[in-house]
């Protein structure tokens, strides 16, 4: 980050923090007949930390990410993000603080294919409405120094996002999540269609630009533990799948049999 964006957010202050998230009791099911597809006691993620959480599909990682992000509210329990109450905000508020504090980058990057990688920039700070930017040579600028960066050209801004290849589409989509300088980065399955060269290349540069914010990164394959100082199991988490509660601080991973 740069002196000028340094500035910037010591004039429209973020939340301060040391826990970026908290989960108590947390279930969620699709009915109430059905039993909880996630069902975790206690977990705790302090600021700043960078966590590998794998497990396979159906193992409910998707719907704990979905929570995360607010696309779904629990069944039971509370989420707690930056040391707010996030699951008890009302749906408006909810895709606020999302846009504000929260990048997400899908495993199918979802980029508007129509719109030009500005343009799709351009969109998550005009949803975020935080303040970071002045006016539109500002968010150009620090466009041009997030595709800089992630060693895209500034040639691409009026590329349309359905004539990039896969690798530009996948760093256009880290630089929509890193905008508006997220609290909190979420990263979905996003290596699951790169071979090893290009996943070590990606896994570089998605560190580099992430150091000031909190990730999860979800993935299945658990070749991409190693990038990590901070990794979990699905059922570790999940009670549904394994009676185990768990809490990450900022030394060591615990696991507890039973309640909290």
């Amino acid at each position: 980050m740069n002196l000028s964006r340094q500035k910037q957010r010591g004039q429209h202050k973020d939340v301060e923090c040391t826990t970026a998230i908290d989960v108590t009791n947390l279930q969620f099911a699709y009915s109430k007949e059905s039993k909880p597809i996630v069902d975790i006691k206690k977990w705790q993620v302090p600021k700043g930390e960078h966590v590998f959480l794998s497990g396979p599909s159906g193992s409910g990682k998707s719907t704990l990410l979905n929570l995360l992000c607010g696309t779904l509210t629990p069944s039971k329990g509370k989420i707690s993000l930056l040391e707010q109450p996030f699951s008890s905000l009302s749906n408006r508020q909810r895709d606020k603080f999302r846009a504000r504090n929260i990048g997400v980058v899908f495993q199918q990057f979802n980029l508007i294919p129509y719109l030009s990688v500005a343009q799709n920039i351009n969109a998550a700070v005009y949803f975020a409405n935080k303040g970071n930017y002045k006016n539109s040579k500002d968010v150009a600028a620090a466009t041009c120094q997030l595709l800089n960066r992630l060693q895209l050209s500034d040639s691409l801004l009026n590329t349309k996002a359905d004539a990039l290849s896969i690798g530009q589409q996948q760093r256009i989509a880290i630089a929509r999540a890193l905008i508006n300088d997220p609290q909190l980065l979420i990263v979905d399955e996003p290596t699951s269609a790169l071979d090893a060269d290009a996943r070590d290349s990606f896994m570089s540069l998605l560190k580099d630009v992430a150091t000031d914010s909190t990730m999860i990164f979800v993935s299945h394959d658990e070749a991409m533990k190693s990038y990590f100082e901070h990794h979990c199991s699905i059922s570790q988490l999940n009670c549904s799948l394994d009676d185990t509660t768990f809490s990450l601080n900022r030394d060591t991973i615990k696991c507890t049999q039973g309640r909290l």
